[in-house]
Protein backbone atom coordinates (compact mmCIF):
# COMPACT_ATOMS: atom_id res chain seq x y z
CA UNK A 1 0.00 0.00 0.00
CA UNK A 2 1.44 3.14 -0.93
CA UNK A 3 2.41 5.66 1.91
CA UNK A 4 0.04 9.19 1.81
CA UNK A 5 2.13 12.14 1.80
CA UNK A 6 1.54 15.73 2.61
CA UNK A 7 2.38 18.30 -0.64
CA UNK A 8 5.65 19.13 1.04
CA UNK A 9 6.85 15.76 1.77
CA UNK A 10 5.72 15.02 -2.46
CA UNK A 11 7.54 17.84 -3.83
CA UNK A 12 10.79 17.33 -1.93
CA UNK A 13 10.34 13.19 -2.98
CA UNK A 14 10.17 15.03 -6.56
CA UNK A 15 12.77 17.22 -6.32
CA UNK A 16 15.11 14.65 -4.64
CA UNK A 17 14.80 12.25 -7.78
CA UNK A 18 14.82 15.43 -10.31
CA UNK A 19 18.32 16.63 -8.91
CA UNK A 20 19.22 13.50 -9.05
CA UNK A 21 17.99 12.54 -12.69
CA UNK A 22 19.80 15.77 -13.60
CA UNK A 23 23.11 14.45 -11.78
CA UNK A 24 23.23 11.10 -13.67
CA UNK A 25 22.01 12.64 -16.84
CA UNK A 26 24.85 15.25 -16.59
CA UNK A 27 27.65 13.34 -15.42
CA UNK A 28 26.71 10.95 -18.13
CA UNK A 29 26.74 13.35 -21.33
CA UNK A 30 29.79 15.29 -19.78
CA UNK A 31 31.45 11.90 -19.45
CA UNK A 32 30.94 11.13 -22.75
CA UNK A 33 31.42 14.35 -24.82
CA UNK A 34 33.57 16.45 -22.29
CA UNK A 35 33.53 19.25 -20.34
CA UNK A 36 31.87 21.49 -23.57
CA UNK A 37 28.95 19.44 -22.97
CA UNK A 38 27.91 21.93 -20.28
CA UNK A 39 27.40 24.80 -22.80
CA UNK A 40 24.68 22.71 -23.95
CA UNK A 41 23.28 21.73 -20.74
CA UNK A 42 23.08 25.90 -20.11
CA UNK A 43 21.53 26.33 -23.46
CA UNK A 44 19.31 23.55 -22.65
CA UNK A 45 18.33 25.09 -19.24
CA UNK A 46 18.01 28.49 -20.19
CA UNK A 47 15.50 27.44 -22.85
CA UNK A 48 13.41 25.50 -20.33
CA UNK A 49 13.30 28.44 -18.04
CA UNK A 50 12.05 30.47 -20.74
CA UNK A 51 9.42 27.96 -21.81
CA UNK A 52 7.89 28.14 -18.10
CA UNK A 53 7.87 31.73 -17.95
CA UNK A 54 6.24 32.20 -20.92
CA UNK A 55 3.53 29.69 -19.86
CA UNK A 56 3.16 31.23 -16.30
CA UNK A 57 2.73 34.47 -18.47
CA UNK A 58 0.28 32.90 -20.33
CA UNK A 59 -2.10 31.93 -17.49
CA UNK A 60 -1.77 35.64 -15.66
CA UNK A 61 -2.80 37.38 -18.73
CA UNK A 62 -5.66 34.60 -19.37
CA UNK A 63 -6.97 35.32 -15.69
CA UNK A 64 -7.17 39.32 -17.08
CA UNK A 65 -4.07 40.05 -14.69
CA UNK A 66 -1.00 41.93 -15.37
CA UNK A 67 2.67 40.64 -15.02
CA UNK A 68 3.75 41.62 -11.79
CA UNK A 69 5.79 40.00 -9.00
CA UNK A 70 2.95 38.68 -7.29
CA UNK A 71 1.26 37.59 -9.97
CA UNK A 72 4.11 35.11 -11.11
CA UNK A 73 4.34 33.69 -7.46
CA UNK A 74 0.18 33.15 -7.75
CA UNK A 75 0.46 31.17 -11.31
CA UNK A 76 3.97 29.46 -10.32
CA UNK A 77 4.42 26.14 -12.18
CA UNK A 78 4.59 23.88 -8.91
CA UNK A 79 4.09 24.29 -5.39
CA UNK A 80 7.95 25.66 -4.77
CA UNK A 81 6.97 27.52 -1.39
CA UNK A 82 6.03 23.59 -0.27
CA UNK A 83 9.26 21.90 -1.23
CA UNK A 84 12.00 24.50 -0.19
CA UNK A 85 12.66 26.80 2.91
CA UNK A 86 11.97 29.81 1.85
CA UNK A 87 11.04 33.22 3.18
CA UNK A 88 9.87 36.38 0.71
CA UNK A 89 9.19 39.62 1.24
CA UNK A 90 7.69 42.59 -0.96
CA UNK A 91 8.61 45.93 -1.31
CA UNK A 92 7.12 48.20 -3.61
CA UNK A 93 8.19 46.57 -6.99
CA UNK A 94 10.60 44.49 -5.65
CA UNK A 95 10.63 40.84 -4.26
CA UNK A 96 13.58 39.29 -1.62
CA UNK A 97 13.63 35.97 -1.30
CA UNK A 98 15.90 34.01 0.83
CA UNK A 99 15.78 30.33 0.79
CA UNK A 100 17.40 28.58 3.80
CA UNK A 101 17.80 25.11 2.26
CA UNK A 102 17.27 23.62 -1.11
CA UNK A 103 16.51 19.70 -1.97
CA UNK A 104 18.57 20.15 -5.09
CA UNK A 105 21.92 21.76 -3.73
CA UNK A 106 21.61 18.77 -0.88
CA UNK A 107 21.55 16.00 -3.52
CA UNK A 108 23.95 17.88 -5.77
CA UNK A 109 26.56 18.32 -2.82
CA UNK A 110 26.32 15.26 -1.63
CA UNK A 111 27.29 14.11 -5.17
CA UNK A 112 30.28 16.48 -5.41
CA UNK A 113 28.31 18.26 -8.48
CA UNK A 114 27.75 21.95 -6.84
CA UNK A 115 29.30 22.96 -10.63
CA UNK A 116 27.20 21.79 -12.91
CA UNK A 117 24.42 21.34 -10.45
CA UNK A 118 24.80 24.98 -10.56
CA UNK A 119 23.87 25.33 -13.87
CA UNK A 120 20.55 24.31 -13.51
CA UNK A 121 20.33 27.81 -11.10
CA UNK A 122 20.23 29.54 -14.48
CA UNK A 123 16.60 28.58 -14.70
CA UNK A 124 15.44 30.73 -12.07
CA UNK A 125 16.54 34.28 -14.51
CA UNK A 126 15.34 32.50 -17.75
CA UNK A 127 11.85 32.11 -15.64
CA UNK A 128 11.44 35.27 -15.45
CA UNK A 129 12.98 36.71 -18.62
CA UNK A 130 9.93 34.79 -19.98
CA UNK A 131 7.79 35.96 -17.75
CA UNK A 132 8.17 39.28 -18.64
CA UNK A 133 11.16 42.14 -19.79
CA UNK A 134 10.01 44.03 -17.02
CA UNK A 135 10.94 41.17 -14.36
CA UNK A 136 14.77 41.20 -13.53
CA UNK A 137 16.07 38.45 -11.31
CA UNK A 138 19.21 39.22 -9.53
CA UNK A 139 20.74 36.11 -7.65
CA UNK A 140 22.96 37.30 -4.36
CA UNK A 141 23.92 34.32 -2.61
CA UNK A 142 23.98 30.36 -3.69
CA UNK A 143 24.10 27.25 -1.58
CA UNK A 144 26.07 25.51 -4.43
CA UNK A 145 28.80 28.96 -4.17
CA UNK A 146 29.54 27.50 -0.59
CA UNK A 147 27.02 30.66 0.84
CA UNK A 148 24.99 29.56 3.67
CA UNK A 149 21.87 29.78 1.73
CA UNK A 150 19.99 31.22 -1.54
CA UNK A 151 19.00 34.90 -1.59
CA UNK A 152 17.63 36.77 -4.23
CA UNK A 153 16.13 40.17 -5.43
CA UNK A 154 13.71 40.42 -8.10
CA UNK A 155 13.09 43.56 -9.58
CA UNK A 156 9.75 44.97 -11.32
CA UNK A 157 10.37 47.90 -13.39
CA UNK A 158 7.70 48.95 -16.08
CA UNK A 159 9.81 49.59 -19.51
CA UNK A 160 6.81 51.62 -20.81
CA UNK A 161 6.71 53.81 -18.40
CA UNK A 162 10.87 54.47 -18.00
CA UNK A 163 10.50 56.47 -21.61
CA UNK A 164 7.97 58.74 -20.09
Amino acid sequence: MAQVQTISEAVKSMSVLMANMYYYLTKAVIEDFGESAKESFRRGIIEFGRERGRKIAQEVLAAGLPLTLENLDQFYDMPIAEGWDLHRSYENDMKMNITDSCTFASVWLEKNWAEVGHIYCLVDTAIREGYSSNVKFCPVKNILEGDPHCQSLTVYRDIAKKGQ
